[in-house]
C-alpha cells in the first residue's frame, strides 16, 4: 500500500474530509488528493516531502519520506506507526461527543 492510500484510509478513520486536512496544514484541497491519489509529481522533492510529513503528522503518524524515491517521482516513504494519539488531544467535531 502506498503512502497516500495510508494517509487516505487513516484520514478516514478519524472522520476527516479532505477539506479538514487541507484547512488544517495549509495545502490545498487538490495538493491533498494529490497526495492520497499516489500522483508522482506535484511539487519538488523537498516540498513534497514536507506536505507528506505535515500531512501525516496531522493524522498522528511518522513519516520519513524517501527523497531519493522522491526524486525518482515515486512517494514510497517509509512509515513508523507511533501509538494512538489520546482522544481529549484530537480536534471534536461540532456536535459530537464520545
Amino acid at each position: 500500500m502506498e503512502i497516500g492510500e495510508k494517509l487516505a484510509k487513516q484520514r478516514r478513520q478519524l472522520g476527516l474530509a479532505v477539506e479538514d486536512i487541507a484547512s488544517s496544514t495549509g495545502m490545498s484541497v487538490r495538493q491533498v488528493l494529490a497526495i492520497e491519489s499516489g500522483v508522482e509529481q506535484i511539487a519538488s522533492a523537498a516540498e513534497m516531502s514536507r506536505m507528506i510529513r505535515l500531512y501525516a503528522r496531522k493524522l498522528g503518524i511518522l513519516v520519513e519520506p524517501d527523497p531519493a524515491a522522491l526524486a525518482s517521482r515515486r512517494l514510497d516513504p517509509q512509515v513508523v506507526t507511533p501509538p494512538p494519539i489520546p482522544h481529549f488531544l484530537l480536534k471534536q467535531e461540532a456536535g459530537r461527543r464520545d
